[in-house]
């Protein structure tokens, strides 16, 4: 059974493999993010996972001075999704997103995102505008948001 729970630092090497494994890329400090205190926004990580494993990860910052919170990351492996892995990461940000009295949760992803685009789609998010600046692929992001 998968268990959805707040990631720690003792996580993220299997974060790390989970993204190496799934050939998706992370240009970020995620070690930062256990250790750095920012005082104009909070964020969260949450692990999905199965028998010990983790198999899932996403990421939510809440940003104080708009309300607003930002889905960074949603990542569940290749060989566990379409069994609502994706769905369970979601609802987890979601939560923090409320707990924080956020007045809308937002996304990006690329035009070409299917999958993501249909979890987004299914779980009441709206597309609310584009950009073809944001990716260094020149893909187009699509902005997603859904009010809280």
């Amino acid at each position: 059974m998968v268990e959805i729970r707040q990631a720690t630092i003792k996580d993220l090497s299997a974060i790390k493999v989970l993204i190496k494994n799934n050939d998706e890329i992370v240009n970020e400090d995620l070690e930062a993010l256990f250790t750095v205190k920012n005082p104009n926004e909070e964020y969260k990580m949450f692990v999905a996972e199965d028998d010990g494993k983790v198999i899932g990860f996403s990421r939510v910052h809440f940003y104080k001075w708009n309300r607003s919170a930002y889905a960074i990351n949603l990542l569940v492996d290749v060989g566990c999704r379409r069994r609502g892995v994706g769905t369970l990461l979601l609802k987890a940000m979601e939560d923090f997103a409320r707990e924080k009295e956020a007045r809308v949760l937002m996304f990006d992803t690329a035009v070409d995102n299917v999958p993501a685009l249909n979890l987004y789609l299914k779980n009441g998010f709206r597309v609310c505008g584009y950009n073809d600046k944001l990716y260094e692929s020149g893909k187009t992001a699509v902005y997603l948001a859904k009010e809280l």
